[in-house]
């Protein structure tokens, strides 16, 4: 979906949200509630989760010999997700990390590598996590047979899901592309990046150690995120019962992962009420709480952030992504 059509949205779904969805008055009065104690824990718990995002994605760059510091993943994780909700969507927070992290030493390829690895993972623990959601939901509200339709679409694409990604490990993947590729382009630049894109790729799958601890911190990263939500309404003092707080997260951020809007914004909203609601939280409640969780996410990144832009510039990192000539020596930065 194009960038522009995209701003449309998600201006028109947050319209749509405080026009007949929430009272504005009330949202400003339930964030106003905020305990400082308790908004210090939960910004603590948000850091938590962007450190063992950027310890876990140092795994995968250890398999392919990177041996970077825990603050520089930091600084580049942090910095990606603000240039993120700066620039435009096209570019992507992604995008940006693989130009910061060639600041220090890493190969295009690798990192790309590394990213698709993740986001593969990352998805299906999304939608285990989906699941198990829907599984508490049916279990909480057993006469609503639309929860069975949605739980057997979930099962089926989590097990999709995991058949792909082992699929695309393989040399069978890499050459199921290369078929669709004209004869008279195998010998170009853009085929040899994408043969060592999936070198390097499928060389992460050889490390099963790494993979498995890899996989084990997405899954404790992805509770973690549900803790924080939790903190951040206990925060503003407003009452929730822990199973819809564990099934509204997940299903949002599954939901909001759709390129409908910016950043999900909007759509997350739109579930996270409407699964709260079933649990007793009113809806103006239930978007403060996911208005304070955004603002304290930005409130982690923003120091991480100034601390790259001191050491390289402030300039947004839009620059080309081009081929990586650098040998893939093992690179140690401290």
């Amino acid at each position: 979906m194009k960038t522009w059509l995209r701003i449309i949205v998600t201006l028109l779904l947050c319209a749509l949200l405080v026009i007949y969805v929430v009272d504005v008055g009330s949202v400003l009065t339930t964030l106003r509630n905020c305990d400082p104690m308790w908004a210090s824990i939960a910004l603590l718990a948000f850091l938590l989760d962007r450190v063992l995002m950027s310890y876990k994605w140092g795994l995968l760059l250890a398999i392919r010999g990177y041996g970077i510091s825990l603050a520089h993943k930091l600084m580049v994780y942090c910095s990606a997700m603000m240039w993120g909700l700066a620039l435009p969507s096209t570019v992507g927070a992604d995008g940006i990390r693989v130009v910061l992290v060639r600041r220090f030493g890493v190969r295009v390829d690798d990192t790309l590598a590394t990213i698709l690895v993740e986001r593969g993972i990352g998805f299906i623990v999304a939608l285990l996590t989906a699941v198990a959601s829907l599984i508490l939901l049916r279990s909480m509200l057993p006469h609503d047979a639309v929860y069975d339709y949605a739980l057997a679409l979930g099962v089926a694409g989590l097990l999709g899901a995991i058949t792909i990604l082992v699929f695309s490990f393989t040399d069978h993947a890499l050459g199921a592309v290369l078929r669709l590729v004209p004869s008279r382009f195998r010998d170009s630049k853009a085929v040899r990046l994408l043969e060592r894109l999936h070198e390097a790729y499928a060389s992460l799958a050889s490390d099963r150690p790494r993979i498995a601890a890899f996989s084990a911190l997405t899954l404790v990263e992805h509770l973690l995120v549900i803790v924080c939500y939790g903190l951040v309404a206990r925060a503003l003092e407003v009452p929730f019962n822990p199973v819809f707080i564990f099934a509204a997260v997940p299903l949002a951020i599954l939901v909001s992962r759709l390129p409908v809007s910016l950043d999900g914004i909007g759509v997350y909203e739109g579930i996270f009420i409407a699964i709260m609601a079933l649990g007793g939280v009113k809806p103006a409640d239930a978007l403060a709480v996911s208005l304070a969780a955004r603002a304290l996410q930005i409130v982690v990144w923003f120091p991480w952030w100034l601390l790259l832009a001191a050491r390289t510039g402030v300039r947004p990192p839009i620059e080309p992504v081009a081929t990586p000539t650098e040998t893939s020596n093992i690179r140690t930065t401290t």
